[in-house]
């Protein structure tokens, strides 16, 4: 069965696109100017699959990579992704480099010389980029070819699954001293951003990643239970986590000053979306004479010091979101009371710096 639809091109222009999916062949489709052209085209197909003398093979040899990656992009096969705006400017580089080339003709050969270019080839800031990065390039193009082989059958194999992921460096994992702890949140009350404080806090006294934070609404706050919850997190598990007395106190001054129309908790003054407080933060940084040190190293604080305390894996596990076992998820409503100890005693050592100075 023909599926005809009209699509707009990025230039503006329109044209009709048919797709032919019989069960148990591969799906053919085609673009055409006008309606009946493409309805005529289809039914040609239809026939010619029906009485086994189509030739998908031949078909399949015109396919480009730029074919593939349109399909792929408007499928919907990347709208789950948390990353999908990673992927698609991605996917589009590569578009810009081999997207007029067949997909018969992309081979692990061409695609290791691609990848040489992009090692060797600056960005637009006129900065190398990483091995790391490079890693994601390929990850968001093997995605594409995969769903090439597996969903299309375009593809008799994926070009990139057996490229040897390039060497990446391991990642700095510092934490923060007692004192700098005291200058980096004295640096945060003092900056412009009237949330930069509350944020480092909670993010100090709970390990939340960044976006799960700024992502956080008003009725994932319990205030009588002091917890919060995240409804959705990277590994797309909702989970709880316990707030400390100091974070509460911030968050009713923030919720006594609240935009009623704004449901987010660190809500933007002229938009609905969430806020950027990237040079807030470096700023802060900047004035605590802190080296090093990015924001995701708050979440690494929390853990190392939730360590020191003896909190065992499953509470670190449980607060922090990662992917586990079943038990951990078993355990997930506790672990917002049980692991508030550590920030308490995060809180705690804080407190006890100020008054020694």
């Amino acid at each position: 069965m023909a599926s005809i639809y009209q699509r707009t091109n990025k230039d503006g222009s329109k044209v009709w696109r048919a797709v032919i999916r019989i069960k148990g062949y591969p799906s053919v489709s085609d673009h055409f100017a006008r309606k009946q052209e493409a309805q005529d085209w289809a039914n040609d197909i239809e026939r010619q699959i029906k009485n086994g003398k189509y030739n998908f093979g031949k078909e399949e040899q015109k396919k480009t990579v730029s074919d593939l990656i349109d399909r792929y992009l408007t499928d919907g096969a990347v709208d789950y992704h948390k990353s999908s705006k990673d992927t698609t400017r991605h996917l589009e580089y590569f578009r810009s480099r081999i997207g007029i080339y067949a997909l018969t003709f992309i081979t692990p050969e061409l695609l290791l010389l691609e990848r040489k270019r992009l090692v060797d080839t600056p960005t637009h800031q006129g900065t190398k980029r990483s091995s790391a990065t490079v890693n994601r390039y390929f990850s968001s193009l093997s995605g594409a070819m995969r769903y090439g082989c597996k969903n299309l059958r375009w593809l008799n194999e994926n070009p990139c699954a057996n490229l040897i992921k390039l060497k990446e460096n391991p990642k700095k994992r510092r934490i923060l001293t007692p004192d700098e702890e005291v200058r980096l949140l004295a640096a945060c009350k003092e900056s412009k951003s009237p949330y930069l404080y509350c944020i480092t806090l909670l993010a100090l006294t709970t390990g939340a990643r960044k976006g799960e934070i700024l992502a956080l609404t008003w009725d994932c706050i319990d205030f009588d239970r002091r917890l919060a919850h995240i409804k959705d997190s990277k590994n797309g598990r909702p989970r709880r986590i316990g707030l400390v007395e100091s974070v509460i106190v911030e968050l009713k001054s923030i919720w006594e000053k609240r935009d009623p129309l704004k449901p987010l908790v660190f809500a933007s003054k002229t938009a609905f979306g969430t806020i950027d407080i990237k040079k807030a933060w470096q700023s802060a940084l900047q004035k605590a004479g802190i080296d090093d040190f990015v924001f995701h190293g708050l979440r690494h604080h929390f853990c190392s010091i939730g360590g020191e305390l003896g909190a065992s894996g499953v509470q670190l596990r449980s607060q922090l979101g990662h992917s586990s076992s079943r038990m951990t998820d078993l355990y997930s409503h506790l672990e917002a009371d049980a692991t508030r100890f550590i920030g308490e005693s995060i809180e705690k050592r804080i407190g006890e710096r100020r008054e020694h100075e």
